[in-house]
């Protein structure tokens, strides 16, 4: 399902909490919420950011169909004007009809004529090919532009969403007297030697960005959500993820619970709308809601899905 279809059919976070709760634990649920909105934020602007290099791929093919329609449209009158040279016995109407016919047309009434050479036949046939292969990619350019627009909108709203549920959970943290944590002054350093490659560098890079806030949205340097942190710390290592939990899970190599090392991605609950990265001796660094800096936890701190490996 894409994610335009999942937020349509997503309900909204209800505005009043069952009775009973306390405060820190509705800022907690409220925090819970904000975190699935925000993963299919990311899943979004992920499609989004597809669908327009698929636009800049189809404008480049448009600009070649459109070079290689001219010289064979260039290349049909020609035609047509030997056609005529050569038959003079053609009714003049046919002919004129030739010349001055639309491309879908002109394409038509050379194929129907008998007495065209095989290399005539040839050139009509290669028009043909590529003024249907120009529309079909202008169909597709034309459905892709409004598949965006779709997206652009469905973006706005989450985006308002997100910025309410935000101010929201700033109110209930008000209420709780919770404050976000100030950035530790001296950070952990990564256990032993990491030696090198591309996970040795996304754990470094995790725990530099210790302290850091949290940011929905974000891809650093200055903050990050969750798979912002993943993604920004593997391409660190050069390897390239999306900025969407659910996406990084569809991506990595699985692998089991016995097998994870350092750098490895952890995910969290059943749609998976958490990450974090495991560094070793039983822990992650992860970004784990607005309102927390990016810190150091225990790996089993929520309930796990899987892990993965980058590759």
């Amino acid at each position: 399902m894409s994610v335009v279809l999942a937020l349509a059919a997503a309900p909204e976070p209800a505005d009043a909490e069952p009775p009973g709760k306390t405060t820190e634990q509705q800022l907690a649920a409220a925090a819970e919420q904000l975190e699935i909105v925000i993963e299919q934020y990311n899943g979004l602007h992920e499609e989004l950011r597809g669908s327009r290099v698929r636009a800049a791929e189809l404008d480049r093919d448009l600009a070649v169909l459109a070079d290689a329609m001219t010289a064979h449209r260039a290349e049909a009158a020609r035609l047509a004007a030997q056609v005529y040279r050569g038959h003079g016995a053609q009714p003049l109407a046919a002919v004129s009809a030739l010349l001055t016919a639309s491309t879908d047309d002109l394409l038509g009434s050379l194929l129907m004529l008998n007495r065209l050479s095989r290399d005539q036949r040839r050139i009509v046939a290669q028009l043909a090919v590529t003024h249907d292969q120009l529309s079909v990619a202008r169909a597709e350019a034309r459905a892709l532009d409004e598949q965006q627009r779709v997206q652009e909108r469905q973006l706005a709203l989450r985006k308002q969403h997100i910025e309410g549920e935000i101010s929201r959970l700033s109110r209930l943290r008000d209420a709780t007297g919770e404050r976000e944590p100030a950035p530790p002054r001296s950070a952990p350093r990564p256990p032993g030697d990491l030696g090198s490659g591309a996970a040795a560098s996304a754990v470094r890079f995790a725990y530099a960005q210790l302290g850091k806030r949290y940011q929905w949205g974000g891809e650093g340097p200055d903050g990050y959500d969750c798979s912002g942190l993943t993604s920004a710390a593997w391409r660190a290592g050069g390897v390239q993820l999306p900025h969407n939990a659910a996406r990084q899970w569809r991506v990595v190599k699985r692998i089991s619970r016995a097998e994870r090392q350092p750098g490895d991605l952890v995910f969290y609950y059943a749609d998976i709308h958490h990450v974090g990265i495991y560094v070793g001796d039983g822990n992650i660094i992860h970004a784990p809601r607005s309102g927390k800096p990016v810190q150091l936890e225990r790996v089993d701190y929520q309930p796990i899905h899987g892990y993965g490996r980058p590759t």
